[in-house]
């Protein structure tokens, strides 16, 4: 696909959910997270959006955060999951956002929100105020942390040997795959590096050497 038209399509989307959000009188604030805020997205980068909304509202948004993005041009279809408080949707040509709504009384300072973001409507100082704070705060890894991924890892590769064993393969695979998480969750912990984004979105250029090494060796050649 042409970046060009991919990005110039990006900036459409989200200058029509802007215009949408600041429109109506309960939005408190709006901003961005990801790449977008951190300035290393690429044409094939979605759109991490994060609404404050008043508490009064913000159950309703919840409930309608799938029909809000179906009034933008070039919708497609959602991603959600029941019960969770954000939507994720797809646009032509190949645009995507992931948006999530905050509940003003309830949103705290939190070291997710210390993480690069970028500010686009916030007229009473609020967002701004939040990210300040959020900004001292550190992420930490307790050691049931720790346990609980080291568990599970072990009981991935042990439950892959006796899939494969039996001829399970796919099975199997889906088991060396959540192996693969719980060694890039490791290497992330002992480098020290801040969560911002999906465990394994970004491994190729993120990962130590050793770790970057064992995981594309973990692989089967294409058949």
């Amino acid at each position: 696909m042409d970046m060009k038209s991919l990005t110039a399509a990006r900036c459409n989307l989200l200058a029509a959910a802007l215009d949408d959000f600041t429109s109506r009188r309960e939005v408190v604030g709006v901003f961005l997270g990801g790449s977008l805020a951190a300035d290393t997205a690429d044409a094939y980068s979605d759109v991490d959006l994060r609404v404050v909304v008043t508490a009064d509202s913000h159950a309703r948004f919840v409930e309608q955060r799938r029909e809000i993005p179906k009034r933008w041009p070039g919708f497609l279809f959602n991603e959600w999951l029941p019960g969770t408080q954000h939507c994720v949707s797809h646009f032509r040509p190949f645009g995507k956002i992931d948006i999530f709504y905050y509940n003003a009384n309830v949103v705290r300072p939190s070291p997710w929100l210390g993480l690069p973001t970028k500010v686009l409507f916030d007229p009473q100082g609020v967002i701004a105020d939040l990210i300040d704070r959020s900004r001292v705060l550190r992420f930490t890894v307790s050691e049931d942390d720790v346990d609980v991924s080291i568990s599970k890892g072990l009981a991935a590769a042990h439950e892959a040997y006796r899939r494969a064993k039996r001829g399970e393969l796919f099975y199997a695979h889906t088991l060396l795959d959540e192996l693969r998480q719980h060694v890039i969750q490791a290497d992330d912990w002992l480098w020290n590096r801040a969560p911002d984004a999906a465990l394994i979105a970004k491994v190729d250029v993120r990962v130590s050497d050793p770790v970057r090494t064992a995981l594309a060796a973990s692989y089967p050649p294409a058949l």
